[in-house]
This record gives structure tokens, C-alpha cells and sequence, in this order.
């Protein structure tokens, strides 16, 4: 298994090919992704198969 998804599982995705409707797609959906140097986008597989749970706040319990 690849690190990074393919253009065609990027495709797959984003239902898009140019680099900045794919930026935005997975924008929507909450993906980091990133632009490379040859305009093309790079998604890490990890963000997908298990994505960052926002944490949860912790509040200090007051003594009274």
C-alpha cells in the first residue's frame, strides 16, 4: 500500500482533475492536503483511513 493516494484515487475523491477545485474539495472535506512544486496535490493516505479527532477540552473541576 502507497503512502500517498494516486490521481486516480484523488479523482475518486474530489470528482475533480485540476489541482485547485481538488485543493478545495478537500478542503470542504476536512483532508490536509498539499500543492507540490509541479501543481500537483498530495494527500497522505493516513488522513483517511484514520482522520484526527478534534480533542476534547479538558476543564479543570473547581473545588468549592
Amino acid at each position: 500500500m502507497h503512502e500517498i493516494l494516486s490521481d486516480a484515487e484523488l479523482f475518486e475523491l474530489t470528482r475533480y482533475r485540476r489541482p485547485a477545485e481538488q485543493l478545495r474539495e478537500l478542503a470542504k472535506l476536512g483532508v490536509p492536503a498539499r500543492r507540490m512544486r509541479d501543481n500537483t496535490v498530495r494527500v497522505l493516505r493516513m488522513h483517511l483511513v484514520a482522520p484526527a479527532a478534534p480533542s476534547p477540552t479538558i476543564r479543570p473541576k473547581l473545588k468549592l
